[in-house]
């Protein structure tokens, strides 16, 4: 699926090694909520668990990776968790572990949110961000992302503590910016 900026394509066993080499480094891992110390077996056991909810015909959870539309350069993961069929909602997260500030990670969010509301029907998408990381959550809304609320000295991370910023959007009023287009009249 391609966007102005991104293309989302299948999360595969052999971009690993690179995502392993992301989680590591710290200017990727600051917005992240993982503290541990990934390698490639812990990244291998979550592609796994991934791969695995993905394939259900009513999925919990799907991942995407991430490349620079331009030049199909892997440049970052994302997907969606917590898929609840039941309420219509799931959880969004993702990384980008080069390009960023290029508006590759915002085309990338429009798209899962596309698939999210297109693909499997579901009404809500949540995420969390933290205070620090201004930078995101700008990303966020203009992805079609709101501020709902905040979970005040929520997160401990570079060293003090900061407010946990919840966003979500809903399918009322999104834009599918690719798949729309397959939705009969």
């Amino acid at each position: 699926m391609t966007g102005e900026r991104a293309a989302l394509g299948v999360l595969r066993r052999d971009h690993l090694p690179q995502i392993t080499v992301w989680f590591n480094d710290p200017e990727v891992r600051r917005g992240l909520a993982h503290r541990g110390l990934p390698n490639e077996d812990g990244e291998l056991r979550w592609y796994e668990l991934m791969s695995e909810a993905g394939a259900a015909p009513r999925p919990t959870a799907v991942a995407f990776a991430i490349h620079d539309a331009a030049d199909a350069e892997l440049v970052g993961v994302c997907g969606l968790e917590g898929i609840d069929h039941n309420f219509s909602r799931a959880e969004f997260g993702i990384f980008v572990g080069q390009r960023r500030g290029t508006g590759i990670g915002t085309d990338a969010t429009r798209l899962v949110l596309d698939w999210a509301f297109t693909i499997l029907g579901l009404h809500n998408v949540m995420l969390e961000s933290y205070e620090f990381n201004a930078g995101a959550v700008r990303a966020y809304e203009r992805a079609g992302f709101q501020v709902i609320g905040r979970r005040r000295d929520a997160v401990r991370a570079l060293g003090r503590r900061w407010d946990a910023i919840l966003m979500d959007a809903t399918a009322e009023g999104f834009e599918s910016p690719v798949l729309g287009r397959l939705q009969p009249d």
